[in-house]
């Protein structure tokens, strides 16, 4: 789709839309720093079914490899065609629609319409699938495994119930925040720019440790990312109050002291 769009509507690209490169300067670009992460955010949605791939240390960085090389060049694409087919009319929510209208007439919206509703759904299964695996993971006792049936069967309902709980909870927040944006209380930016926040959040999180677990390059490579992320968090914005908030409440809900397994 974003090939489509990109080549279709190459020919109506004017060299004269890239002047001035930085319209609204550097505060423009800090700005968007933090939105802009939406557009890269969802990988981690599928970490908690890596244990399925067979060899998950050798084929995961191969996948997120490929996955992020394949993203960033259609992202880079799909923007310098904005700018350069769209110039000054660069205002719309929908700048892949205005593009397909551009390359295919005025079908292209609702092209871009359908293949929005499939991706939407693509990533929502992705999102319930690993939060389900999760919650399993989480009710089940590693160092404690039920050694009778019964047993097992309890473990096994307790999963379940798990999946389910975080499944609905996910359904009713989604519900909720849809809601509030058809009422009009909450905007389109404001929708993007508060789980950007949070996933910002949980990124500053897992690079933290993985700059604490890991040694050599791999350390050195997160210690950086740690500091491109906070710098990413500090431009957020009044939502990295929300992220402080839920960060401070999970902390205090948190055992502080873990029981080794028996």
């Amino acid at each position: 789709m974003v090939v489509l769009a990109v080549a279709g509507a190459a020919p109506e690209a004017h060299a004269g839309h890239w002047t001035p490169f930085t319209p609204h300067g550097w505060s423009g670009i800090a700005g968007a720093a933090s939105p802009l992460m939406l557009a890269f955010v969802g990988w981690e949605a599928a970490a908690p079914l890596t244990v399925r791939l067979r060899d998950p240390g050798r084929q995961l960085p191969r996948v997120v490899a490929v996955a992020f090389a394949v993203t960033a060049v259609l992202y880079l694409a799909m923007a310098g065609a904005t700018v350069a087919v769209l110039g000054p009319a660069t205002d719309g929510a929908v700048p892949l629609a205005d593009l397909l209208r551009v390359a295919i007439g005025v079908r292209g919206p609702q092209l871009a319409a359908a293949c929005a509703i499939a991706l939407t759904l693509a990533a929502t299964n992705a999102y319930l699938t690993g939060a389900a695996s999760m919650a399993a993971a989480l009710v089940r006792d590693p160092g404690r495994g039920p050694s009778t049936l019964s047993g097992k069967s309890r473990a096994v309902r307790q999963e379940r119930h798990g999946s389910v709980r975080i499944v609905v909870a996910i359904a009713a927040v989604s519900a909720l925040l849809l809601g509030l944006v058809g009422a009009g209380a909450v905007t389109t930016a404001q929708l993007v720019g508060l789980p950007t926040t949070l996933f910002l959040a949980v990124y500053l999180g897992c690079m933290a440790s993985a700059a604490r677990l890991l040694t050599g390059a791999l350390r050195l490579a997160a210690g950086t990312a740690f500091g491109v992320v906070l710098l990413l968090l500090t431009l957020a914005g009044r939502p990295v109050l929300v992220a402080l908030a839920v960060v401070l409440m999970a902390w205090s809900r948190t055992p502080r002291f873990m029981p080794a397994p028996v």
